[in-house]
């Protein structure tokens, strides 16, 4: 063999062998590649799936909150409800203090110092009256719904 061939076969094999090692070298990174994006991708489906589950767990606290309180509404409609029934009916009577204008004389006594007396209130404006209270209440139920939803929240969040 002639000094030229073997150089250009000593030559051919460098370029062979720099080509083998560099396509091994990058089926290996290839691979690590591959383990580290699964390893990630794994990663972020747990997260997913916590996440979700969180979710879930969120939504059915704040359901069953609303229930609680729709509950809680629904119940004092009732009672209220069957108030307004007794009072259009005459057996409850609802009555403010009020002062006496005039002094009256009971079997030749002389009126009382303190002249307070009780002013019955009509079905209707008794009825006005006590819807500000129901108003308010539902008001301060709702309120505090809301509350514990953004407490439930914030938790939900935070941790």
């Amino acid at each position: 063999m002639s000094l030229k061939s073997c150089l250009i076969t000593g030559t051919l094999a460098l370029i062979a062998g720099c080509l083998a090692g560099y396509w091994l070298c990058h089926l290996q990174w290839e691979a690590s590649e591959s383990q580290m994006n699964e390893s990630q991708a794994r990663q972020e489906t747990e997260r997913l799936e916590k996440a979700m589950e969180e979710n879930r767990n969120l939504k059915e606290t704040v359901s069953q909150m609303q229930i609680q309180t729709k509950k809680e509404n629904d119940n004092e409609k009732r009672k209220y409800d069957d108030l307004l029934a007794r009072i259009n009916r005459g057996t409850v009577r609802v009555s403010v203090p009020a002062s006496a204008c005039v002094d009256v004389s009971e079997a030749g006594h002389s009126g009382t110092d303190d002249r307070e007396t009780r002013a019955e209130l009509d079905p209707a404006t008794a009825e006005s009256i006590l819807a500000v209270g129901r108003d308010g209440d539902t008001a301060i139920r709702d309120l505090n719904l809301c509350i514990d939803q953004y407490n439930a929240v914030k938790s939900a969040i935070t941790d």
